[in-house]
């Protein structure tokens, strides 16, 4: 009679794990399905990068929900808005999070609003049109009812946004902080955007201005874990470094937890420790040693 229940527990185990198994692979097929039909929108893009969280959090032992963001650009778009405000590169390019909350099988599809860009940055509406028309045409493919909006009443100038001024000039400061994140074993590169490079092509004059795009993803998997939507924002890591009208140059990178508290109303342990060891590396980078 033991041997007998045992089995049939060992059954129902092995039963409840096959079906969380299909579970899984249900809503990893529904959140690649989604990107497959994203790729296909931004066909006349230009491609910046692809992020599978959940895949690369894998890879090294760590689970996060499915989740893939997608980085992508017009710079017709960007240089306007880049030339009126060199912060506003740190929401730009175009970025969509396709994911999955962890309670759920349903995908999700984030995207940083045209408003939010506004309130943050204090740029006319008017200027963002451009970005606002082309973001809603790509996020037509999907069904409204999955469209992630993001609340931003308690968005004002600058929120979210980290800033430390460099002590060495634009180049040197652009190579001291790639080399500093390659260094990290954990860590990899995904692209760079340069703005002022991209303006040039279109003859118009902005100060440098260059977008970095890396990531961790063992912590980065740990910081999602329970608040997948913080990948649009914060994994990959987006550093913005700008040299402005007088000559200063600066770093400004977002502020996981509070966008953790923005999405989500709460925060967890490892995004604040995510946001302290960014600070020091990039204090580490751009200070000279008696300022650090």
């Amino acid at each position: 009679m033991k041997h007998i229940v045992v089995i049939a527990f060992l059954t129902f185990i092995t039963s409840c794990n096959l079906a969380k198994k299909q579970e899984h692979l249900h809503i990893l097929e529904n959140v690649d399905n989604a990107n497959i039909e994203l790729t296909k929108a931004i066909a006349n893009f230009h491609p910046i990068a692809t992020i599978d969280h959940h895949r690369l959090a894998k890879e090294v032992g760590v689970y996060t929900p499915p989740s893939v963001a997608t980085v992508f650009s017009d710079k017709v778009v960007n240089t306007p808005l880049v030339a009126k405000n060199q912060l506003a590169g740190l929401d730009l390019p175009f970025k969509i999070l396709c994911y999955s909350e962890p309670d759920t099988s349903e995908v999700s599809i984030a995207f940083t609003s045209a408003e939010f860009i506004s309130k943050r940055h204090l740029l006319p509406k008017e200027d963002l049109k451009p970005y606002d028309e082309k973001i809603k045409t790509v996020l037509s493919v999907f069904s409204e009812n999955i469209i992630s909006n993001t609340e931003t009443a308690g968005v004002v100038k600058e929120f979210g946004i980290i800033k430390i001024q460099s002590d060495f000039d634009f180049n040197t400061t652009v190579n001291n902080l790639k080399a500093i994140v390659e260094s990290q074993e954990d860590t990899q590169w995904f692209a760079d955007v340069d703005y002022q490079n991209d303006a040039k092509t279109l003859n118009v004059s902005i100060r440098p201005t260059t977008l970095l795009l890396f990531g961790a993803p063992a912590p980065g998997a740990k910081a999602m874990m329970t608040t997948p939507k913080i990948g649009l924002d914060a994994f990959c890591q987006k550093l913005l470094v700008f040299q402005n009208d007088a000559d200063e140059v600066w770093i400004a990178f977002n502020d996981i937890v509070a966008f953790s508290e923005l999405y989500y109303g709460s925060s967890t342990k490892p995004q604040k420790m995510i946001n302290q060891r960014l600070t020091m590396t990039f204090t580490k980078a751009i200070k000279t040693e008696a300022d650090q």
